[in-house]
């Protein structure tokens, strides 16, 4: 006798299953012979392989024809024959793994360094869909919920390590793109050439990876599919671009500081409404002029990057656009506003910059903004752009000294092996220092224990204080019985003109700017959170001081309630009594 729910469609099912978990079809399909089958519908589990991934690949290269890392976005059939089903088993494995590694990353100090390289280069991209789901709500906008629940939920340092090997696997991305391009053979210029190119720098931005280029294309078929613009001319369509620039908030920067922001040599910024030098707005317009079947090439002059747009046959001088200006301008005016640096009047045909001499002049800019501003929170992820570039691009001489360059990234990224054996040579000491930091990996320095004995500090790692002198809101990392500084950083900072002068405890702490800073007790105030009445404003306080990068690396989670950080296991180890 046949049963009733072997007479329904398959495509019922589908419907109905695609309410459950794959792991609940699973435990389903267990159930009787007749759900084994129904629950083997490939197109089932193509549907939850598309709902749960989003990279394909684990590496991208190096490409002028689509956006990057579209590549790494494309799903089209599952690999080597396999079914869906059988990929969707594969990349669970893959997962378990990750989280597997992940979890010793955070839990354990042993091959630490070991295990994120692991992570990065055996699954690039692919590990991104397992770690964006630890992604703090800064980073997943999904996530930001604003309630108390929220905040006493998250797990900061799970956030943080997660959020870390994105940031390595992103940087390793960036080297293989680096080396992509310098070993091709043939490089356009014209189209997404120079974006792409630039993409590559975003690479080493702290939330480089998750650019999308897309919205380019996005606003280019809204371009082409205005009916008006197919009737226009050359220079009209050119207009209409930088049009439509300045409405996307594609805008050039004024002089001065907001010129040189190292911000401005990351396409992040510029792609989140900051005004921003030339290099990334003629990038910009070539990808769109690509988008709307024009040809525009990028040509580098001194102190400025213009564009060259092709036009008809019938018409062999081109337009040459400054970005900058937001015009189309003359030869004439290009050659009166170089005079000054021209050996002679440029002549058609115009010299077209090649795509690898653009992307080492955004690395001299950069060098050139950290000189100028050396505060800036973004220079160590600048140097480290900077340099790669110069030495896989360049000519391998670097405008730094070695061993203070190689301590800043020391200090910053201690994961990044493979950019450390790149800067290594025979010339160098760093031969010595890798072999120091994979056995340091192996086998970690003991955590030194500070006690509270003998007058202890008054107050405790984790407490949420406010400056009595600069106002800002802080968390406390450690402490120090006696201010440890230099004596130049302490004249520098006036620490005799405190009552306690240097005799006092000092505390290391995380301002809500992000920034690490050394404080005396005298300038810390505990008791100011609590006599806020307004829970909204604490609430706001706690989660501006729960989005600080390093927030993770030394707390687990937040009580708000009691206004402090609740350690992870190192920072506990380290000061024991203050957690008890």
């Amino acid at each position: 006798m046949t049963s009733s729910i072997e007479t329904l469609p398959p495509e019922l099912f589908r419907f109905i299953l695609a309410y459950l978990s794959p792991e609940d079809t699973s435990a389903l399909a267990q159930t009787c012979h007749r759900m084994n089958i129904i629950t083997r519908d490939d197109k089932i589990w193509q549907q939850y392989f598309l709902q749960r991934y989003i990279f394909s690949t684990n590496s991208i290269q190096y490409s002028d024809e689509e956006y990057l890392p579209s590549s790494a976005l494309k799903f089209t059939e599952p690999p080597d024959n396999c079914t869906w089903q059988e990929y969707f088993i594969q990349r669970s494995l893959q997962d378990k793994h990750i989280r597997s590694l992940l979890n010793e990353i955070i839990s354990i100090r042993i091959k630490r360094i070991h295990n994120a390289e692991l992570i990065s280069s055996t699954y690039g991209f692919l590990a991104f869909d397992v770690l964006r789901h630890y992604f703090s709500p800064s980073i997943d906008t999904s996530k930001q919920l604003n309630t108390s629940i929220t905040l006493n939920l998250r797990n900061l340092t799970r956030e943080y390590y997660s959020l870390d090997i994105a940031r390595l696997i992103s940087r390793n991305i960036g080297l293989s793109l680096l080396n992509d391009l310098k070993n091709r053979t043939e490089t356009r210029t014209e189209g997404k050439a120079l974006i792409n190119a630039l993409f590559i720098i975003q690479c080493f931005h702290p939330y480089g990876i998750f650019l999308s280029l897309n919205r380019l294309h996005l606003i280019g078929e809204r371009l082409i599919n205005d009916p008006i613009f197919s009737t226009l001319n050359v220079n009209e369509k050119c207009e209409s671009i930088i049009k439509t620039m300045k409405i996307e908030k594609f805008l050039a920067a004024n002089g001065g500081d907001e010129y040189y922001d190292l911000e401005n040599s990351f396409l992040f910024s510029t792609f989140n409404g900051k005004p921003t030098i030339p290099l990334t707005l003629v990038a910009i317009f070539c990808a769109l002029a690509d988008e709307c079947g024009l040809i525009a090439r990028p040509i580098g002059f001194p102190g400025e990057v213009m564009i060259q747009v092709e036009q008809p046959l019938n018409n062999s001088i081109p337009l040459i656009i400054s970005i900058f200006d937001g015009k189309i301008i003359t030869l004439n005016e290009i050659n009166v506003r170089l005079a000054d640096v021209l050996d002679r009047p440029l002549t058609y045909p115009l010299f077209i910059t090649p795509i690898i001499e653009l992307v080492i002049r955004s690395a001299r800019n950069i060098i050139n903004s950290i000189s100028r501003y050396t505060t800036s929170s973004l220079n160590s992820y600048g140097l480290y752009a900077a340099v790669s570039i110069l030495k896989i691009l360049g000519d391998g001489a670097l405008p730094f000294a070695f061993h203070s360059m190689i301590n800043v990234i020391k200090e910053h990224f201690p994961m990044d092996i493979r950019f450390l054996e790149m800067l290594s040579s025979p010339l160098t000491t760093l031969n010595d220092d890798l072999d120091q930091i994979r056995n340091q990996d192996l086998n970690p320095l003991p955590i030194e224990e500070k006690r509270r004995i003998n007058s202890p500090p008054k107050f405790y790692a984790g407490q949420i204080f406010q400056h009595k002198q600069y106002n800002y809101w802080g968390v406390i990392c450690g402490w120090d019985l006696i201010c440890m500084a230099s004596t130049l950083w302490q004249v520098r900072m006036g620490i005799t003109n405190l009552l306690r002068g240097a005799s006092q405890p000092f505390y290391h702490i995380l301002a809500n700017d992000s920034s690490r800073r050394y404080v005396a007790e005298d300038n810390i105030n505990t008791d100011a959170f609590n006599l806020i009445d307004d829970q909204q404003e604490k609430y706001s306080i706690v989660q501006n001081l729960c989005s600080i990068d390093d927030i993770g690396k030394y707390f687990e989670r937040v009580d708000v309630i009691n206004a402090r950080f609740i350690p992870n296991n190192e920072l506990r180890n380290e000061y024991p009594d203050d957690f008890v």
